[in-house]
């Protein structure tokens, strides 16, 4: 039987013998504790291995599991055997409690991503890719130099970097963040911490101060020098042969 649409289409419907789509989930929490109880076995299987190698007189040593048998059986009632009961109570109360317990989802359910084969919705994301989306919106804001977000229940939480030259406004931010979240936590409340750093002043360095000039060279003249007195080029001294006549 097929159902008419909202454009008119008629909806096919769920295939049949098709499972309907769940949403992933976490790891039970019982395979953990079968798995140590599955370890614990194939050792209480070793252990029997040995004391038959003992009782047919392969290797020398006594049996294990007759001994710890005879341990129990002399066993008497004392008071603190209370304490032990109580303990195994607890502990089989736990191992109920873990075979019984739903397993945790892990994805979100995408609003709108489309349906396969009628069952909706059929795309699901991490709490983690959410908080990274956030992140980058937010960076994408002006003025925010850093951004990290974290999912929680109810909330996302999202930490911002800004200046005080420059500061971002923390309104904008979560206005951003809540509209990209919209179809996948709708009923999550944003929530930003600002945290601003202040920027150091410029300081505009002293002039550089100028090289001290050189004084002027000074040159002695005689008076039975026949030649030219000392002439100056371009900064430069230049001074004649003197030409001595006995």
């Amino acid at each position: 039987m097929t159902t008419p649409t909202s454009q008119g289409t008629p909806d096919p419907g769920p295939a049949p013998r098709l499972k309907k789509i769940v949403p992933p989930t976490a790891t039970p929490g019982a395979v953990w504790i079968t798995s140590l109880f599955a370890i614990a076995l194939i050792a209480l299987g070793g252990v029997a291995i040995r004391d038959i190698c003992v009782d047919q007189k392969w290797i020398t040593g006594s049996g294990w599991i007759a001994a710890a048998s005879r341990w129990f059986g002399d066993l008497s009632w004392q008071g603190w055997f209370w304490a032990v009961a109580i303990a195994l109570i607890v502990v089989g109360l736990f191992l109920v409690w873990t075979a019984i317990r739903p397993r945790s989802k892990t994805h979100i359910a995408l609003d709108g991503a489309g349906t396969v084969d009628g069952y909706s919705p059929s795309t699901w994301t991490r709490k983690v890719d959410v908080a990274r989306r956030a992140s980058a919106v937010a960076r994408q804001s002006a003025g925010v130099t850093r951004a990290d977000s974290t999912v929680k229940r109810r909330k996302v939480v999202t930490r911002i970097t800004t200046t005080d030259e420059a500061p971002a406004s923390a309104d904008e931010v979560r206005a951003s963040i809540a509209a990209s979240i919209a179809t996948v936590l709708p009923k999550h409340t944003v929530k930003v911490k600002t945290i601003t750093i202040k920027t150091p002043k410029s300081q505009t360095p002293p002039p550089a101060a100028g090289r001290p000039s050189l004084p002027e060279p000074i040159v002695e003249s005689s008076a039975d020098d026949e030649t030219a007195p000392a002439t100056t080029t371009a900064g430069a001294t230049v001074s004649t042969s003197k030409e001595v006549h006995s």
